[in-house]
């Protein structure tokens, strides 16, 4: 009898301390994850996150954070899962895109890792990072010369506006292995990705570097400025001894036409382009160029794209 009391007892006691334990609270859970993440406490962070999910379960902006925290800590299968559970639930900032992106391209599934960078970059262009590395995943796909075009765009708009390249470095390594190779998808096209408004297309003449010029399919020429021609020591013949043209400032000046030898655009190879040449001439691509190629336009959830197709 008093071992059976002792039993009831020691089940009294125990249900008593269960019904007396209260779960944290959710709001307490989540400020506790932020607080861990203020701290670069990023385990912690994750802890937190996963405690209030056990209360929450399947919120979609604390399935985010989740799955960027645990991105940024390398846990990339799990950061993909959580994360993509958000996306389906209509969470969409470019740091979930660019966490997602990062932890698809480290798992190997680069086309995807292209896509969500991409579609990170058409939220905010300025994402030097994100930049860098889908540039990166691009060259591993064997497409140097849409790599070049997308640094070599970002670099010219900071130029425009009066400050350094960023990717210098980085777009010289990459044009110096640029090569087309066997079964290189820019082996037969090249695709472009829109900047500011326009498609830039990577252009090398003559000796320098390769440049990004404006495609510009309502113009009649390629233009390129006297110092341009004059620094690629292209091969030319003048055509047109005196040209009056009016530039993107509203300016009348004096130009003149020249037939280049070669002219490449991103792989490919064109003899004999006629080019209009002037002071203060912006560096486009036009029709006497564009007419060699079929060009088709696309947009992918967001992010447009214009394909280069050489004719015949």
């Amino acid at each position: 009898m008093i071992i059976r009391l002792m039993g009831f007892l020691t089940l009294a006691a125990a249900m008593l301390a269960i019904s007396g334990c209260e779960k944290t609270p959710p709001a307490e859970l989540e400020a506790d994850a932020r607080q861990c993440m203020q701290d670069n406490d990023l385990s912690c962070a994750e802890r937190r996150w996963k405690e209030y999910l056990d209360v929450q379960p399947n919120e979609a902006s604390a399935l985010a954070t989740l799955g960027i925290v645990q991105s940024q800590q390398g846990e990339d299968a799990d950061a993909v899962v959580n994360l993509q559970q958000a996306i389906s639930q209509g969470e969409g900032t470019y740091d979930i895109f660019a966490a997602y992106a990062q932890s698809l391209g480290r798992l190997g599934r680069t086309d995807e890792a292209i896509d969500w960078s991409y579609k990170t970059l058409a939220i905010v262009p300025s994402l030097v990072d994100v930049r860098g590395d889908l540039a990166k995943l691009l060259v591993k796909k064997q497409r140097p010369y849409e790599a070049l075009g997308l640094l070599s765009a970002f670099d010219e708009h900071l130029q425009a506006i009066g400050q350094q390249p960023y990717f210098e470095g980085q777009r010289i390594a990459i044009e110096s292995a640029a090569k087309p190779q066997p079964g290189s998808p820019e082996k037969d096209q090249l695709r472009l990705t829109r900047m500011d408004g326009n498609f830039m297309v990577p252009v090398t003449l003559g000796e320098a570097p390769v440049s990004d010029f404006v495609v510009d399919t309502g113009a009649t020429f390629t233009t390129v400025s006297e110092q341009f021609l004059k620094d690629s020591k292209a091969k030319y013949s003048v055509a047109v001894t005196s040209l009056p043209l009016r530039i993107a400032d509203g300016r009348s000046v004096q130009g003149r036409g020249v037939t280049v030898d070669v002219l490449k655009v991103g792989p490919f190879t064109m003899h004999d382009v006629q080019v209009v040449v002037c002071h203060g001439c912006q560096l486009l691509l036009g029709q006497a160029a564009l007419s060699r190629f079929d060009l088709s336009s696309s947009k992918v959830q967001g992010v447009e794209f214009l394909t280069l197709k050489p004719r015949g």
